[in-house]
């Protein structure tokens, strides 16, 4: 009678040990969840620049084109990849940061439907190219100083786009419509030359040293 009665109290002593280890376990296997949720990657649109897409995501545009390897963050080009993982949170408030981002969402929408009605109306039914342009001589030469080469690419500021870096408003000038981006590579080529005969080789300060 003496070994029963000291049995009873051992085992409810393991049943209350083993189920503390079992609740530990869930507490720790919720929190490795947890701490790998914020994982993500984010796809370019039109429009968009390294910085914005580092603010949007709280973080620092500098470990941002460090950690996707670009040796130039004034180049990303449309639908492409760009890796969120690591890349260390940026100090910002809550509030701070929530309104923001509601600014910026009703902004990319008023864009994108602007950009919608500006394209459906395009006099150019060309697809954008998605390699490197056929160039040869001088201009190739100053699509490679300006955009690698690169029909798609669009600066850090969102300001410049294509091989020649137009803005918006030069691109009109010169008969061009929606987005430098999005029109050919010989359309961007023919608008280049159409703007040189303009304006010389002023609109290009840098590279247009090769035109000269």
């Amino acid at each position: 009678m003496s070994k029963a009665r000291h049995a009873r109290p051992r085992r409810s002593t393991r049943r209350v040990v083993r189920t503390l280890s079992i609740a530990g376990l869930g507490a720790g296997i919720t929190a490795a969840g947890a701490s790998g949720a914020f994982a993500a990657d984010y796809k370019v649109k039109a429009g968009d620049t390294l910085s914005e897409i580092a603010q949007a995501n709280g973080a620092d545009w500098r470990q941002l084109a460090k950690l996707n390897g670009l040796d130039n963050p004034d180049l990303i080009l449309i639908g492409q990849t760009l890796k969120l993982d690591g890349v260390a949170p940026a100090a910002v408030p809550r509030t701070e940061k929530r309104a923001d981002q509601k600014v910026r969402t009703v902004k990319k929408k008023t864009v994108r439907k602007t950009e919608r009605k500006t394209e459906r109306s395009s006099r150019s039914d060309d697809r954008p190219s998605s390699g490197k342009a056929n160039l040869s001589g001088a201009w190739a030469k100053v699509a490679n100083c300006e955009s690698s080469g690169n029909p798609r690419a669009v600066s850090a500021n969102g300001k410049y786009y294509g091989l020649f870096q137009f803005d918006r408003q030069t691109w009109r000038s010169v008969g061009g419509s929606g987005s430098p981006a999005q029109a050919s590579a010989a359309e961007q080529l023919m608008r280049a030359k159409k703007l040189y005969a303009q304006r010389g080789a002023s609109p290009w300060p840098v590279c247009g040293r090769y035109l000269r």
